[in-house]
């Protein structure tokens, strides 16, 4: 069954470019011949498209895949969903666990045959559509702030949190299961008889209501080598979660450590790219040297010069569970359930 990523390599656009136009996005700019491109590909991939035009505006082009009646029926119309994310596009490109999970929701979105709306924050902060319809419902991305909870509010009651759990008794939401995760990044470790376990880092993030509290994967970490006696607070590599962050640190934890650790834990795989620039830098061969474990795996552990075993926290799963959720929520089921994502290891003999 043909996707959007499908779509999106043969008529060599992006994703959301294709999610948009088939979903008759009105304020999106694009060429005529763009467009005209993503629909024949579409109808090329077995997409049906609908003759008559959705709400009666001339830009959108109603398409429907044939899977079993999946989609809703053209004549009910189009869900519309609000899509708002934690951080600002400059913020997205040092880490691009959010960029690859919002285009995985747009997909889901997209094969339910609802259009996704991009919610932006404004100079004052609130987050603001360009348009006047109304929402069905809102995913929203990462973590906010009560205020920006209560400005989701104010367009609509049915909020499904992904990547985080503001208030469970109020709000569906969707989350990764971080104690699975550092507990089989650490049993990898210790299988190995790595026992001396570096963090490399964020020691504090911003938790479900986007205050700065100690990170989970952190909070894991230290007290599962605390029980084992472990724990060693000059193993601790204090980073912002990109590349830069993770090669000034690990450059300074180098020149000023007497010996390596047996491994490095790192909390995101945005800090890997330059966490291996350091230890290549330095001489120091993974795995011969030291081990590296990583947390995402995203491109940067899978594609590295030297691969990186890392944890697969189920992106897909997770966004089609916010479209599950929500469509709990228009059946009228009211009483929040939170979902735990299971997660997993890749190894790829980094450790």
């Amino acid at each position: 069954m043909a996707t959007l990523k499908d779509i999106a390599t043969k008529a060599g656009v992006s994703q959301a470019t294709v999610s948009r136009v088939l979903n008759g996005d009105p304020s999106l700019s694009v060429a005529q011949e763009t467009r005209e491109e993503i629909v024949r590909v579409a109808k090329e991939l077995n997409y049906k498209t609908v003759s008559q035009r959705v709400q009666g505006n001339p830009l959108a082009v109603g398409v429907t895949q044939n899977n079993g009646g999946k989609f809703q029926n053209e004549s009910e119309g189009r869900k519309r969903i609000g899509i708002a994310q934690m951080f600002e596009i400059r913020e997205q490109m040092e880490d691009v666990y959010y960029i690859i999970l919002k285009g995985l929701v747009d997909e889901e979105c997209f094969d339910c045959g609802w259009t996704t709306v991009i919610m932006s924050r404004n100079e004052d902060g609130y987050f603001i559509k360009h348009d006047d319809e109304p929402l069905d419902g809102i995913i929203a991305i990462g973590r906010f702030t009560p205020k920006e909870v209560a400005n989701f509010e104010d367009y609509t009651k049915n909020i499904v949190f992904l990547d985080s759990s503001p208030d469970p008794l109020r709000f569906w939401s969707i989350v990764p299961n971080y104690h699975m995760a550092v507990r089989q990044m650490l049993n990898c470790c210790f299988d190995k008889g790595k026992i001396h376990i570096s963090y490399v880092g964020s020691v504090n993030t911003f938790d479900d209501e986007k205050n700065i509290s100690e990170d989970p994967r952190f909070y894991y970490y230290r007290n599962a080598l605390n029980n084992r006696g472990l724990y060693d607070d000059e193993l601790i590599i204090d980073c912002p979660m990109n590349a830069r962050g993770g090669y000034e640190a690990m450059i300074s934890f180098l020149d000023s450590s007497a010996a390596l650790p047996d491994a490095f834990l790192l909390a995101s795989d945005a800090v890997a790219p330059g966490v291996l620039r350091a230890l290549q830098e330095r001489k120091i061969t993974i795995p011969k040297d030291v081990g590296v474990i990583s947390f995402n795996n995203t491109n940067f552990s899978e594609f590295a010069t030297t691969p990186i075993s890392s944890i697969e926290v189920y992106l897909r799963e997770n966004a089609k569970s916010a479209v599950f959720c929500m469509q709990f929520l228009w059946k009228g089921l009211t009483s929040p359930k939170k979902i735990v994502v299971p997660c997993s290891l890749v190894d790829r003999g980094s450790v």
